[in-house]
């Protein structure tokens, strides 16, 4: 067997630290972070999957084993390279090295230990950037990074350091030409920027914070070989500063794979080298089955092509034969020796979990949030296509109720009206609701997993921008309506009514948002969200008077927002006045014969009766249900991983 570590080699890496000091220093290091070193140490990840029964339209679910028996670490001051082909497991291992998997699902003798002591590492420590790009399509490339190093960054510092941070982060990685262009997304009208300029500033958004561990899955995927470079450079210069960085990418150029300190290659979830990348070569060439390096060949591209080569076969030669070596005192990697040479106390555990758990205060939260969903909802509500359509609807509501009479032969027309405004608008808005919370859900589960903020900040910060956007044009429409339909000329009542159309309205949103939460198949949610809604729009007391719903379902009466809507909107228009007799009535509402026709006999004939009759009750029930659902959906977004 050949020894893996030339004296040469040994040499030089005695000298990394200091030359990457040196080397390095286009990055500035704008605050103290933790140094941490994460060693995985026989590393079994078997998660529990569903796979189809063949034959039949059931599924089963069973443990799949994914990591077999893998032992590595990711070091300060190491940038460490994972490589292997498609399916080998690196973004799994990225998943169990960020504390992301469940704990049931690593088995065996399993071992993760931070700074030397078992545990997982504070997950506000972690930095991850995923294959998938999760940014918000209406924000700016500028203002995605500025709201992410806000976040993260400590409540003492200056906000005009974090702009900084924010404009040398954009340059190292060529983002400063874009900074004011929407990101925008494939699934929406907005172009926004190309993708790997996307993929640039999903990375900027992880390196912007400088976390003490940056685990990358694919980070130069979508870029040019110059892109890329400048990318693992700047990477580079971030691991010299003593952060711990863990890259996963596929057959890299021979530059960018001299930068790697160390490196792990996998196959079928199988650890087939871990140690220093000059050594991989002298390694797999003493494998018997391994033909040497070709003349002018890349090393990462024949590092891919033996392992392929070494799956096709099926024989998992690579795999055993690195499981025999690495027992061997001339097969074992010299990073332990490297990093006692370092000299520098790494912090324990328990004192990197003492640590604040959020940057900043539960209100400078809520600032940051509010303004960026708010920025986030401007193209999406108060749009010129929102505009439009609301135009449409005023026309034809005005076109088909223009100036009712006042009178009795127009008050089914009255509470027709008032009915068919609250059922089209609030549909509408639980729709949106429904909509909006599924595209924000995968990147609030990783915002939260990464310690940005906590649930009640989000929560609040949502809940006070929809209550504006969301609600806003189809109040605009209410309020116009009013006025061409001829409804009670009464400045009293017309503040009431604007109080309980929108009370209606916030309600709906904030079901809305209760069934997105609840049912995490966006597709579900949106089938189920508008017949739920029409089942509390029938039991509202317009197509059955309250009195006539069968007794064995009158009681769901009580949990219909419509129906409190809607009587409160009744109650504002007949209340405390008389209704000039006509003769040409066409479907009789109130007792025939009493001319002037009371109010309160309209109201009645509706089954508004007893303490239903007060306007007042109305609204404070609308606004218990609106407070029962924001709660309950609270409740439900912090169970939710």
């Amino acid at each position: 067997m050949t020894a893996v570590m030339s004296p040469q080699n040994e040499r030089n890496d005695e000298d990394d630290g200091s030359q990457n000091l040196s080397r390095h220093s286009s990055i500035k290091q704008t605050r103290s972070v933790p140094q941490v070193e994460l060693r995985m140490e026989n590393v079994t990840y078997a998660p529990f999957t569903k796979s189809a029964v063949i034959g039949s339209n059931q599924t089963q679910t069973q443990r799949t084993t994914i990591l077999h028996n893998i032992t590595t670490q990711i070091s300060p001051y190491q940038l460490t390279a994972w490589m292997g082909p498609s399916g080998s497991g690196k973004t799994s291992l990225i998943s169990v090295a960020a504390a992301l998997t469940r704990p049931h699902d690593l088995i065996d003798d399993s071992v993760i230990t931070v700074n030397g002591e078992e545990g997982s590492i504070p997950k506000r420590l972690v930095g991850v950037v995923w294959q998938d790009d999760l940014l918000l399509s209406n924000l700016t490339v500028e203002e995605n990074i500025y709201f992410a190093a806000r976040l993260k960054t400590s409540q003492e510092t200056p906000d005009s350091q974090v702009r900084e941070l924010t404009e040398s982060t954009m340059k190292e990685l060529g983002l400063l030409h874009v900074r004011d262009s929407l990101v925008g997304s494939p699934l929406s009208a907005v172009r926004g920027v190309s993708g790997g300029e996307r993929k640039r500033v999903s990375v900027a958004v992880e390196l912007v914070v400088q976390p003490s561990l940056l685990l990358l899955d694919e980070p130069t995927s979508g870029l040019d070989a110059t892109t890329a470079l400048s990318l693992m450079t700047t990477l580079k210069d971030l691991a010299a500063l003593g952060h711990s960085i863990a890259v996963v990418i596929h057959q890299p150029r021979t530059t960018i794979y001299n930068m790697f300190d160390h490196l792990l290659l996998l196959s079928k979830g199988r650890a087939i080298f871990d140690g220093k990348p000059s050594s991989a070569r002298a390694y797999l060439e003493s494998c018997p089955t391994v033909a040497p390096l070709p003349p002018e060949t890349g090393i990462a591209d024949w590092l891919m092509d033996i392992i392929t080569d070494d799956e096709r076969k099926g024989e998992r030669t690579l795999a055993k034969y690195w499981s025999d070596c690495s027992s061997k005192t001339g097969c074992v990697d010299l990073t332990q020796r490297e990093q006692s040479r370092l000299g520098r106390r790494l912090s324990t555990l328990e004192e990197l979990q003492s640590a604040p758990k959020y940057d900043v205060t539960f209100w400078t939260q809520l600032k940051l949030l509010t303004v960026r969903t708010l920025k986030q909802q401007r193209g999406e509500r108060l749009t010129t296509t929102a505009a439009i359509l609301q135009l449409v609807y005023l026309f034809f509501t005005a076109l088909f109720w223009w100036h009712l009479p006042d009178n009795t032969a127009r008050i089914y027309e009255r509470n027709s009206l008032l009915f068919f405004m609250l059922i089209a608008q609030a549909n509408g808005v639980v729709i949106n609701a429904v909509t909006v919370f599924q595209r924000e859900r995968a990147l609030l589960r990783r915002e939260r997993a990464k310690k940005m903020y906590g649930v009640a900040s989000y929560f609040l910060a949502k809940t006070m921008s929809d209550m504006t956007n969301n609600v806003l044009f189809p109040l605009l429409y209410g309020m116009a309506v009013y006025w061409t339909a001829n409804f009670r000329v009464s400045t009293l009542a017309y503040v009431r009514f604007i109080l309980a159309f929108y009370m209606s309205l916030s309600t709906a949103q904030s079901m809305g948002l209760f069934i997105s939460i609840i049912m995490p198949n966006g597709q579900l949610a949106l089938v189920l969200a508008p017949p739920i809604t029409l089942f509390f729009m029938i039991m509202g007391g317009f197509y059955i008077p309250l009195q006539s719903i069968h007794v064995g379902i009158r009681w769901a009466t009580w949990l219909s927002f419509a129906r409190y809507g809607y009587s409160a909107l009744i109650i504002n228009e007949f209340e405390g006045r008389d209704i000039p007799c006509s003769d040409d009535v066409s479907v009789q509402v109130g007792p025939v014969g009493t001319c002037p026709l009371p109010g309160e006999d309209v109201i009645a004939d509706m089954g508004i009766t007893g303490i239903t009759e007060s306007y007042w009750f109305n609204i404070g029930m609308v606004f218990g249900l609106q407070v029962v659902f924001r709660f309950a959906a609270y409740y439900m977004l912090r169970r939710t991983r």
